[in-house]
């Protein structure tokens, strides 16, 4: 997905909002991911190795669920003239080549003396919960 980012600001934002988008993980995501981070991990690059596991197939690097989050900070939620000032997830089932994942945030918290959103992160695979957290952002305009 390319193209311009959500513009508004600070005060335009109120806990509660939220926004979302879908994305369906291909193998040249995870590819791409390994070449770009250096983890070259063969239960994400292998799919021989990766049957040898409890996951029996290819899982997608959890900090590429990360990467999602900041397409979501970054193009929606707050989006144009944001900081990512601090990300956690926490991992909670694998995620393989071909599934389909919904990354969705939902203002929690406003901070107005620094223009900081603090930001809860779910990212669902279907009904399942995969990984959820929270950002906090800094609007600057």
């Amino acid at each position: 997905m390319r193209g311009s980012s959500t513009v508004r600001t600070y005060a335009s934002f109120t806990v509660g909002e939220n926004a979302f988008f879908e994305h369906a993980i291909s193998a040249k995501d995870v590819r791409a991911f390994a070449d770009i981070s250096g983890d070259h991990n063969e239960l994400h690059t292998d799919a021989a190795y990766a049957k040898t596991t409890q996951f029996k197939e290819i899982v997608v690097h959890g900090m590429y669920l990360g990467v999602l989050v900041s397409r979501l900070v970054g193009m929606q939620l707050p989006g144009k003239y944001c900081l990512l000032v601090k990300e956690t997830l926490e991992f909670k089932k694998p995620v393989h080549v071909g599934q389909s994942v919904r990354v969705s945030g939902t203002i929690a918290h406003k901070t107005d003396a620094a223009q900081l959103l603090e930001i809860s992160v779910v990212i669902k695979r279907g009904d399942e919960i995969v990984a959820e957290g929270s950002v906090l952002t800094k609007v600057l305009i």
